[in-house]
């Protein structure tokens, strides 16, 4: 049986980007990833907490992420999107896409 390619209606692939969040600085989205207007997050182990406003998160303040699987449509391609562990160590993914027809 052949593999089969899986895609979303729309969306073509820009990046995509591990960080392991291990220690108290907190880590931007790469410049590969800043093309998207689309993000998928994967938080896959260990909640994460994120700020979008230019200022990093720290352990206890930003917008908590649970392990999970979230979308944000509409990023605006700026380091601003910075992501902090909340405890322990949280590795945390993304795939990054545009959208068809998109300005990135």
């Amino acid at each position: 049986m052949a593999a089969q390619r899986v895609g979303f209606a729309g969306l073509i692939p820009v990046g995509f980007q591990t960080m392991s969040l291990a220690n108290s600085t907190a880590v931007a989205v790469n410049s590969t990833c800043r093309a998207a207007s689309v993000l998928h997050i994967s938080v896959e182990t260990q909640s994460c907490r994120y700020r979008a406003d230019g200022t990093s998160p720290a352990l206890t303040t930003g917008v908590l992420l649970t392990t999970g699987s979230y979308w944000i449509n509409g990023y605006n391609g700026t380091a601003n999107l910075r992501f902090q562990r909340s405890t322990g160590t949280s590795k945390v993914s993304l795939m990054a896409y545009r959208q068809v027809g998109g300005d990135r």
